[in-house]
């Protein structure tokens, strides 16, 4: 599903403005990194799967 090192568009924006994160660990918990501000969040997979508007690899 999610790879460390993808970027995923989510449907809400953090509060800094960004709307791209960066997965840090992927599971059951995902830990993701606001590529804007750096924060560093856990995400449940069922709430993060509902959220997701767009995913790209780091290499793109």
């Amino acid at each position: 599903m999610h790879e460390v090192g993808d970027i995923l568009t989510l449907r809400k924006k953090h509060p800094c403005g960004g709307q791209t994160w960066e997965v840090l660990k992927p599971g059951v918990d995902t830990r993701l990194k606001c590529t804007t501000c750096g924060r560093v969040i856990l995400v449940p997979r069922d709430k993060l799967v509902r959220q997701i508007k767009g995913k790209s690899t780091a290499s793109q």
